[in-house]
């Protein structure tokens, strides 16, 4: 990687860097969701969910697209899913952190 290269990564992994955008990431996995379950299922209000998939969103993380009245969320790209794997196995291996 270049320099500006490095700078957009650190930006990109600094906006993972959150419980919540770490969170919907993973729900996400499973396949598209409401705006609704996402925040439901991840135990937060409305208003920080709203907050967490903007920086999501503006690093191309997620993508939102409105159907009606709902508001569908989805993984721009799944390939970024690996990043999971990783850290799943650094976590465990590493941290001695257990499932």
């Amino acid at each position: 990687m270049n320099n500006d290269e490095r700078n957009m990564a650190a930006e990109v992994l600094k906006a993972m860097a959150h419980p919540i955008r770490l969170g919907v990431i993973e729900v996400l996995a499973d396949g598209e969701r409401t705006i609704t379950e996402l925040y439901e299922e991840l135990g937060c209000s409305q208003s920080m969910m709203s907050q967490q998939l903007k920086i999501l969103c503006q690093q191309q993380l997620v993508v939102i697209r409105k159907e009606g009245t709902q508001k569908y969320c989805s993984l721009r790209n799944r390939d970024f899913l690996k990043v999971f794997s990783c850290m799943h196995t650094h976590l465990r291996k590493y941290l001695n952190f257990k499932d």
